[in-house]
C-alpha cells in the first residue's frame, strides 16, 4: 500500500508533481482538492478562462450552494489580505475597508458576479500519493453572489493573470499544467487528470500536436489559439475571417479562446453559419425543427451516422469525432453544441478524451486523443 507524503511548496526552485483526480459534472468538470489548516476536501470547477481563485463562504448570501462551503474561521492558516497588497490591486474592481481589508467584486461568466475579501490560505492536492501544499494562496473569499450560475461554487482559476493558480504556483511547476477531461457519458464516473509541473507531459505513446497560444490573451486573462479553418467530415469550410467586433475583442479575427470552464464552443457568426449548413448536408438523419437539433436512431451508438469535425489550428489538426461535437438532449435527439457567439470560445465538450497540455513559457498548446478515463 502507497504511504501518504506530505510536501511542503511555496515558490520553491524545483518543480512538483501534481495530480488530482477530475469528474464530469452538469456541464462543467471538477477537480478535487483541499483547502484551509485542517483541511476540508471540495469539487471545485476547472475554468482555464478565470484569474482567480475563489469559493463561496458559509456565511455568503444569495449563494445557491449544494455542497459544503468553506469556514474561515475554522482555519488557522487563513488571512485577510489587506488593500496595501499587490495582489489587491490586481482586481479590477476592488476597494478598501474602514480598516484596510481588500475588498473585491469579480465577474465571472454571462451576467454571473461575486463579491467578497481577498485572503490567503493553505491549498493542498492529494493524488492518493502525495499531499501537495501550498502555503498563502490568494483567494476570494465570497461573501455575496448575483445570478449564481451553477449550484458548486468553488473555482481554481487557471487563467493568465496574476492571480490565477498557475500564475502563483508557476515557479514550482515549471509553468506547465495540464488536463484530461473524462467524458460526459462516462456511466461509471471514472475520473480524468488535472496536472502540474512535471507530471504534465505526455506518455509518449499518443500523436501529440502542439500549436502555438498567441502573446495578447484578450484582456490577459484568456489561452487564445489561432484558428485557421474548420472541416466537417471531408468538406474542407474555407473560411474568411473578417468579423470586426471579434477582431477588436481578441485582436485577430482567426483568434479563438481555448477554455475548461465552458461547455458549449462558440464561432463568429458567419463562421458558424458555414459550419453548421455544411453539418445540415452531411447529416443522415432529419433535423428538427430548427438547425441545431438531430434525430438519431435510438441503438448502441447515439451518435452513429453524425459527422466528425476537425478544427485547423495553426500548426495542427484537431479532430472532433461526433460525441465532441454533439451532446444527447435526450434518447434520439442529438443537439450541435456550437453556438454562435461574439467572442470565439472552444468549449470543453470539443476537449473531452483528450491530453490538453499549456505550456506557459513557450506559449504552447500541446494536445493529443486519450482515454481521459484509464488514468
Amino acid at each position: 500500500m502507497l504511504r501518504s507524503h506530505s510536501i511542503a511548496s511555496r515558490f520553491s526552485n524545483t518543480t512538483s508533481v501534481i495530480s488530482s483526480p477530475v469528474m464530469a459534472g452538469p456541464g462543467e468538470f471538477l477537480v478535487k482538492l483541499s483547502l484551509g489548516t485542517p483541511s476540508s476536501l471540495y469539487w471545485a470547477i476547472i475554468d482555464a478562462g478565470s484569474n482567480l481563485i475563489w469559493t463561496t463562504c458559509c456565511h455568503c448570501d444569495n449563494c445557491h450552494v449544494k455542497t459544503p462551503m468553506f469556514d474561515p474561521l475554522q482555519s488557522s492558516t487563513y488571512k485577510n489580505r489587506r488593500c496595501s497588497t499587490s495582489f489587491c490591486t490586481e482586481l479590477h474592481d476592488n476597494r478598501c475597508t474602514s480598516d484596510q481589508l481588500c475588498c473585491f467584486r469579480y465577474s465571472y461568466r454571462a451576467n454571473s458576479e461575486v463579491e467578497g475579501v481577498l485572503a490567503s490560505e493553505m491549498l493542498l492536492f492529494d493524488n492518493g500519493a502525495y499531499t501537495i501544499k501550498h502555503e498563502g494562496i490568494v483567494f476570494g473569499s465570497v461573501h455575496h453572489e448575483d445570478n449564481p450560475d451553477s449550484a458548486l461554487r468553488k473555482v481554481p482559476g487557471l487563467g493568465r493573470g496574476p492571480l490565477s493558480l498557475v500564475k502563483q504556483i508557476g515557479s514550482s511547476i515549471d509553468d506547465k499544467f495540464a488536463y484530461c477531461l473524462p467524458p460526459y457519458s462516462n456511466e461509471n464516473n471514472s475520473t480524468g487528470q488535472l496536472k502540474f509541473g512535471e507530471d504534465a507531459p505526455f506518455s509518449g505513446t499518443e500523436n501529440v500536436q502542439e500549436t502555438p497560444m498567441a502573446s495578447d490573451g484578450g484582456e490577459g486573462s484568456f489561452y487564445v489559439l489561432i484558428l485557421t479553418n474548420i472541416s466537417v467530415g471531408n468538406s474542407r469550410l474555407n473560411i474568411q475571417f473578417g468579423g470586426a467586433q471579434t477582431t477588436a475583442l481578441l485582436g485577430d479575427a482567426r483568434s479563438i479562446i481555448i477554455d475548461s470552464g465552458t461547455s458549449l464552443t462558440f464561432l463568429a457568426k458567419d463562421v458558424y453559419v458555414q459550419a453548421a449548413n455544411v453539418i445540415n448536408r452531411e447529416r443522415f438523419y432529419p433535423p428538427e425543427q430548427d438547425l441545431l437539433r438531430y434525430h438519431v436512431e435510438n441503438n448502441g451508438d447515439p451518435y452513429e451516422g453524425l459527422p466528425e469535425m476537425t478544427f485547423h489550428f495553426a500548426n495542427a489538426d484537431w479532430k472532433l469525432p461526433p460525441s465532441n461535437i454533439f451532446a444527447m438532449f435526450r434518447s434520439g435527439i442529438a443537439c450541435l453544441a456550437i453556438k454562435d457567439g461574439e467572442m470565439p470560445i472552444f468549449g470543453n465538450i470539443a476537449q473531452q478524451n483528450m491530453h490538453v497540455k499549456y505550456d506557459l513559457g513557450n506559449r504552447l498548446l500541446s494536445f493529443a486523443p486519450t482515454e481521459c478515463t484509464q488514468g
